[in-house]
């Protein structure tokens, strides 16, 4: 089982982790990098039930524990000056951990999320959410909360999901949850910006403030024209690029990796 006390102890991590981190880079394709990101400083905030792992958030793996021990502990802690007909009622839903999952399930589709990376030149992150590097890669300076729009987190890579303890606050269970993945994606090197949600519907557009853009990366397949054109459709947008650093990837000749180019500094 995953104490209360580990969970806490993985999410101050996660912040130490964020507070240390300086570019959250996110990939895109070239057309909502350039018109969405860029030019509108917007970023899509998406459910999870869209993401490509079926495993990510997925409610089969979410499992709450709670001890014969914990739950006698909790119950004396909890129903101080209760009636027995309430102090009932809470004992059966702490015994009944369907019930809880049930509300943590609820509660977990009020939140969307958008991904960014600690990495800015893996080469499996360009081929499958940059169009096969012909898109971008953006860096911000995100703070760790910013302002009521979201909060960024850290994934944790695992090899198995433990329960979780029953005595955990909702809103840390669903903060473990959400950032919380196989270790087969562990490349990915992922931090989640987390929003409540403020519609129903799959998508959310969130606008950001232009002047966290710190990097904009173009993929090794970008041509030399359209690198060009999006330069100049971004400066007409009113972005200023004098404080940004503009790169472009290129294929290294001596090993499989990628090497960066600056453009504009």
């Amino acid at each position: 089982m995953i104490e209360k006390s580990e969970i806490e102890r993985l999410l101050r991590m996660g912040l130490f982790k964020v507070l240390t981190t300086d570019t959250f880079y996110h990939y895109t394709n070239y057309e909502v990098g350039i018109d969405e990101i860029l030019n509108n400083n917007t970023l899509q905030f998406s459910n999870p039930k869209v993401f490509n792992d079926p495993f990510d958030c997925n409610e089969k793996l979410l499992r709450i524990e709670c001890s014969q021990e914990l739950l006698t502990k909790t119950l004396a802690e909890s129903t101080k000056g209760l009636s027995r007909q309430q102090r009932r009622e809470i004992k059966r839903k702490y015994e009944n951990p369907k019930e809880t999952q049930e509300a943590i399930k609820k509660e977990k589709n009020k939140y969307k999320l958008a991904c960014f990376s600690e990495s800015n030149n893996e080469i499996l992150m360009w081929s499958h959410y940059a169009d096969k590097h012909l898109g971008i890669c953006i860096g911000f300076n995100f703070p760790h909360k910013y302002d009521e729009k979201f909060i960024l987190c850290p994934v944790k890579y695992l090899n198995e999901l433990k329960p979780i303890d029953g005595s955990t606050d909702v809103f840390r269970v669903i903060l473990y949850w959400l950032t919380t993945k196989s270790i087969r994606w562990e490349y990915e090197h992922e931090i989640r910006a987390i929003t409540k949600c403020k519609t129903t519907d799959n998508y959310e557009l969130i606008k950001f403030e232009p002047k966290f853009i710190k990097e904009i990366i173009f993929g090794c397949n970008v041509t030399d024209k359209n690198i060009s054109e999006g330069i100049k459709k971004i400066r007409r947008s009113g972005l200023n690029l004098d404080r940004i650093i503009i790169k472009r990837m290129r294929i290294d000749e001596n090993n499989f990796l990628l090497k960066e180019e600056i453009i504009k500094t």
